[in-house]
């Protein structure tokens, strides 16, 4: 589970969630807890004030009548209790409710307990007070009055409630509340199941995909993706592709190289079975030309066989830097011919793909360009928007605007006819065979064009002699 897409994300999924609905639950359990308690103070007050409303003087004390607007008062142990209280702590009146009932004189105490009207420790009249004990809500209300000698007396007026209903009441609300959001807990677990089921169901499209790939079962991956894995899935499909061109290469070249090197091996074998000496100069020249010979075509086939593929995620190679490089070795190589190289790279011109396919490129067309010119080359790059590719069929269903790179080689050398050039670009014609002096290095710039699905041409050059164009999209 730990190395599980799935697990990791019902795992913090589950978390969040415990997180969420702890403090949900105790967000709303503190916030009834409140306005439970609010509406209770306001209740016991409001009481207060009916006891302070029908409270009058009878014979020096605090008389009220029988029957109180709250009908608890006059129910015995009804759970709702009314005092009338001195300073002394002293019971001048108790509601029926209240008969026979002992009381602590703390709970009539007229020292403030949670007062919000005053800062000060000793009530004063007007004072309304409100606070809790482990048994009982309870409310003061302080008023002034004349009783004895008309001299004015601070009383409480003091209303309890028992607190074991309200509790109750609160633990109800707690349970039914923990069930509720134990339920939908649940509920909300089984649906993220489903949607995190659903959201892999992808993932595990293409796991299973890919490991039918590996068994052999199909050869690409198929079907719809999601937008985030669809980029994924093509570019693991060109992959697969490029491993499937890489290992035909592999087979072709070998097949090929194997096949080239019968010949002359069959000259060489016929040149050993004769009587000939072996210090003959004539032999000694055809041997050595026929190994020569082999270690080209050895060089050649290696050489296709370890082309680079190119992907989906290329690099941007600065042709500008690439043609230097070349330019300035091949004015060394053919320093007698006294060549100049004319370079025509427009700035910021690049190629999206493998540097060393690029070099192998110019290389080979500009080594075949200085060895057939008399002595002026030109080479030009830039980048270049185009409706579709070169290939006009290709163009007319596409119509996309596309930036492709163009490459042109020109030499002033005799050229080629045009009734060869198709024959040269033609698949396992070799260029040597029409023109000495061309090496077999076409033969590869031929593969690395096919490999990144460019276009290449031959045409006449302005400067007289063969000109050859290579682009590639961008």
């Amino acid at each position: 589970m730990p190395n599980s897409l799935f697990g990791r994300l019902l795992a913090a999924s589950l978390i969040l969630l415990c997180i969420f609905f702890s403090f949900l639950y105790f967000a709303i359990q503190q916030s009834y807890l409140d306005s439970l308690l609010t509406a209770k103070q306001d209740q016991l007050q409001l009481q207060t004030y009916i006891l302070v409303s029908t409270a009058h003087i009878e014979d020096d004390t605090i008389a009220l009548p029988d029957e109180l607007g709250e009908p608890r008062f006059d129910l015995y142990k009804s759970g709702l209790y009314g005092y009338v209280s001195d300073s002394n702590n002293t019971v001048l009146w108790a509601s029926y409710s209240a008969h026979d009932m002992s009381v602590d004189s703390s709970l009539l105490s007229t020292n403030k307990l949670n007062s919000t009207e005053s800062s000060t420790q000793n009530p004063v009249a007007g004072d309304s007070v409100f606070r809790m004990t482990a048994d009982y809500y309870i409310a003061h209300y302080y008023v002034e009055w004349e009783l004895i000698d008309e001299q004015p007396q601070l009383l409480s007026f003091t209303v309890l409630e028992d607190s074991a209903p309200t509790l109750e009441k609160i633990a109800e609300f707690q349970y039914a509340i923990l069930r509720w959001f134990i339920a939908g807990a649940l509920s909300f677990v089984v649906a993220l199941l489903v949607i995190l089921r659903w959201g892999t169901a992808p993932l595990n499209k293409l796991a299973q995909a890919i490991k039918d790939i590996e068994s052999g079962k199909r050869q690409h991956i198929e079907g719809d993706f999601p937008v985030e894995l669809q980029g994924l899935s093509n570019n693991l499909n060109a992959l697969i592709d490029a491993e499937k061109q890489q290992r035909e290469r592999y087979h072709n070249s070998l097949a090929d190289l194997a096949h080239s090197l019968k010949t002359p091996l069959a000259v060489i074998q016929n040149e050993l079975g004769t009587q000939r000496q072996y210090n003959n100069d004539e032999s000694k020249a055809l041997i050595a030309a026929q190994s020569a010979r082999m270690k080209d075509i050895i060089a050649h086939q290696l050489q296709r066989a370890v082309v680079i593929a190119p992907s989906h995620l290329r690099d941007n190679t600065a042709v500008e830097d690439c043609v230097s490089k070349i330019a300035s070795a091949l004015s060394k190589v053919y320093r007698d011919k006294n060549i100049a190289i004319e370079q025509q790279i427009k700035p910021a011109t690049i190629f999206k793909g493998d540097q060393r396919d690029l070099m192998e490129i110019l290389g080979n067309l500009c080594d075949n360009a200085c060895k057939a010119c008399t002595g002026n080359v030109k080479i030009c790059a830039f980048n270049q928007e185009t409706t579709g590719t070169i290939n006009k069929a290709i163009s007319e269903t596409t119509g996309k605007q596309t930036e492709r790179l163009f490459i042109e080689v020109h030499d002033d050398g005799p050229g080629i006819a045009e009734n060869l050039r198709d024959d040269v670009l033609k698949r396992g014609q070799r260029l040597d065979t029409t023109l000495s002096g061309q090496g077999i290095g076409l033969d590869v710039v031929r593969d690395i064009v096919e490999l990144y699905d460019g276009e290449m041409s031959i045409e006449q050059s302005p400067l007289g002699g063969a000109l050859f164009k290579v682009s590639f999209a961008n």
